[in-house]
């Protein structure tokens, strides 16, 4: 297809902010669709990209994106407002990531968040407002396996897109899903994202930080019963902090979800460990006061006892401040993002 071309009326010039795995896939096939594409990501996968096409493998089969532009910093992507941003940083980068791309913002541009974790699309509603700011409820995971190629490695769900406050119009949400579904990515528009991140946090709570803790799969969590109390103990929490936030959850009782993550959602990604695993490993930062330590905060904000989902917050800060001072092994060496989490 011609470089730029309409679909649904519209020509898609998209900017990737921080293609790690997740980023350099939905660029990618974007590209590969037709679209024009910018990925603003690290070295040494960015250089690779100039040499030569960006290879995707895995579960989604071989792809070849050819005409990708690449930049190590936003501030050398060509001065243009694009359609679309996907902000696809650790959450702990996404108030400086969407900082830097605000020159590249217009009016009629819609940035989305790509992330795991809550808060991203209201530190991007923030700084681009209301009315160009997307949640994402991602549920595949993607691994940078060497600079130049990524492989998806699985898929829990199609991509949901939503406005949380309703300012953007849903039939734009919609244009946008089927620009996602036509490049091979099965996407959704929704006018309930809030329930579709707050679901995503109810499975990376719940699995996260004791797959990184423990270094070991899904499937090994259901196996024993000191894990499943554990699980179960930060399912109650999130549940009672939901309802003190006011947040309509997609299920009416704690049992609901624990049913589905059990006996459907585990099982189907019972082979994959934690990515927050690996950075534990790599000395880096990790994103879990996005996620249990989110949980927390906002428990300690109503007065709701979050005490599980505090102990596993402490312990995963422990565990990176004792990885940065034994020097393990660099940051920023490869990147794995596994926003199925």
């Amino acid at each position: 297809a011609e470089k730029g071309h309409r679909l649904q009326g519209k020509i898609v010039n998209v900017l990737v902010m921080g293609a790690g795995a997740v980023g350099s896939v939905a660029g990618g096939l974007l590209s590969g669709a037709g679209h024009r594409v910018h990925l603003v990501g690290r070295d040494p996968h960015m250089g690779a990209i100039r040499l030569r096409p960006l290879a995707i493998g895995g579960i989604w089969g071989e792809h070849r994106a050819r005409d990708l532009e690449v930049h190590t910093e936003a501030s050398q992507v060509p001065r243009k407002p694009f359609d679309l941003v996907l902000i696809t940083t650790k959450t702990y980068d996404t108030g400086t990531a969407t900082d830097e791309v605000l020159p590249l913002v217009g009016d009629d541009t819609l940035v989305a968040s790509l992330q795991n974790g809550v808060g991203n699309v209201e530190s991007i509603a923030d700084r681009v407002g209301a009315e160009r700011a997307l949640g994402a409820r991602v549920m595949f995971g993607a691994e940078v396996v060497e600079p130049g190629r990524v492989e998806v490695t699985v898929q829990g769900g199609d991509l949901m897109l939503g406005s949380p406050t309703g300012a953007v119009p849903l039939p734009r949400i919609g244009e946008l899903a089927r620009v996602f579904s036509q490049a091979g990515i099965s996407a959704q528009a929704t006018d309930q994202i809030t329930g579709f991140l707050w679901g995503k946090l109810l499975y990376s709570c719940a699995l996260n930080a004791l797959s990184a803790l423990l270094g070991v799969n899904y499937g090994k969590l259901q196996e024993t019963e000191a894990t499943r109390s554990i699980i179960w103990d930060v399912i109650v929490e999130i549940f009672a902090v939901a309802a003190e936030h006011r947040v309509e959850l997609s299920w009416p009782r704690p049992e609901d979800f624990r049913d589905l993550l059990f006996g459907e959602l585990v099982p189907a990604t019972a082979a994959h460990m934690a990515s927050m695993h690996a950075d534990l490993k790599a000395g880096k930062r990790t994103e879990i006061l996005s996620l249990n330590g989110a949980i927390a905060r906002m428990g300690e904000e109503v007065g709701v006892p979050t005490p599980a989902s505090s102990l596993l917050t402490r312990l995963i800060c422990a565990r990176e401040s004792l990885g940065a001072r034994e020097g393990l092994r660099a940051r920023d060496q490869g990147s794995t993002d596994h926003l199925i989490e």
